[in-house]
């Protein structure tokens, strides 16, 4: 497997607010899972929940200067309570839907990596750029109950490809990644809270403020409501999607969104026409929504004059969740989103898979 070393990255951008109903949820029964690895999986109940955060944008502070200087009323964004510290991309806040699936109550594990790792012949391997290399070896000797880190996002998929390949035939689950969507969901577990499981990072995951040099055994802080720990702390998890710089255009269907984030012009028109139907259902203001698109066509004329080159998907940046023992508690918010070239060998990226029945 040759799989190119890259360097961390993460990128952030701008967009507006859009206004959408609470986090709804259903309960969540107590099944679960066991697989051949020793992974368990949880049952994911079907459901609809609000995805990311509500901010003030730009746009709509610079109304409300010319408005507070003329006597007027000002506006707000009609997506809920104002998240102050959110980030341009975790916004717009849009409803989604998700169907019923698995998820792995933790993080795959060094052990359950190390065996697929020796079902492959990568143990036996001298090549320093093998997968278990020197670097590998040093930053999973913490036991095998820690959770994997130095796996790329290319190399967490075909982990999954073997999986499904040499899965008993008694095991009918299709593995996947969970997309983005889908992890935020579970993360929440049908609340409302700041991370996942708690409002309290301590309650739940490992952060820089716990002065640790090395990720933690898996489960040793609290599940979240629906049974799944390390969603907040502990490592990054890679997701299915493709980064993309906001959520304008995001699939409202739980679904990976797997185009590609500079098809400018596809996007651009998509982000105008949904726009447009908020305005028309009159979920958005007219003001807020003439300010939204004014904001969409400066963006995209923006970043054609810097000339961004379109990507190939194999290389297009991948979504990160979840935060990290090294990371501040501000990454490990339920919200936060982090991109990651797919062949970055990060010492704190790791992954979970999830799974559907056919």
């Amino acid at each position: 497997m040759n799989i190119k070393k890259t360097r961390f990255s993460c990128l952030t951008a701008f967009l507006s607010c859009v206004a959408f109903p609470l986090l709804v949820s259903t309960d969540i029964s107590a099944a679960e899972f066991t697989n051949f690895m020793g992974i368990k999986l949880v049952d994911i109940p079907a459901g609809s929940f609000d995805m990311g955060s509500c901010k003030m944008t730009e746009g709509m502070r610079k109304e409300n200067r010319k408005r507070s200087f003329l006597g007027l009323p000002t506006v707000k964004p009609e997506c809920g309570e104002i998240n102050v510290n959110a980030n341009e991309n975790e916004i717009p806040r849009h409803k989604v839907s998700i169907r019923k699936f698995k998820l792995a109550s933790t993080p795959v594990t060094s052990g359950q990596y190390k065996k697929y790792l020796e079902a492959i012949g990568e143990t036996k391997s001298k090549d320093d750029w093998g997968l278990y290399n020197e670097e590998f070896i040093r930053l999973n000797s913490y036991g095998e109950n820690a959770p994997v880190v130095q796996v790329a996002w290319h190399e967490a998929q075909e982990f999954i490809r073997w999986l499904n390949e040499n899965k008993p035939n008694s095991d009918k689950h299709i593995y996947r990644m969970p997309s983005e969507a889908e992890w935020e969901y579970a993360c929440r577990a049908g609340k409302k809270q700041k991370f996942c499981g708690s409002d309290n990072v301590f309650d739940v995951g490992w952060v820089n403020r716990n002065e640790s040099d090395h990720q933690h055994e898996v489960a040793s802080k609290k599940a979240n409501a629906w049974g799944l720990y390390d969603m907040s702390g502990s490592i990054w998890q890679w997701v299915e999607d493709v980064y993309h710089d906001n959520y304008v255009g995001a699939p409202s269907d739980g679904s990976a969104w797997t185009t590609l984030s500079m098809d400018a012009n596809v996007v651009l028109q998509r982000a105008i026409s949904q726009v447009e139907s908020s305005m028309a259902k009159r979920t958005t203001s007219e003001i807020e929504g003439a300010l939204t698109i004014e904001r969409l066509n400066y963006d995209a004329r923006s970043k054609e004059r810097r000339g961004v080159p379109l990507k190939s998907e194999a290389i297009a940046s991948r979504v990160l969740r979840g935060g990290s023992w090294r990371f501040s508690e501000a990454f490990s918010q339920a919200t936060y989103r982090l991109a990651g070239e797919p062949g970055n060998w990060y010492y704190g990226n790791g992954f979970r898979i999830a799974a559907t029945l056919p």
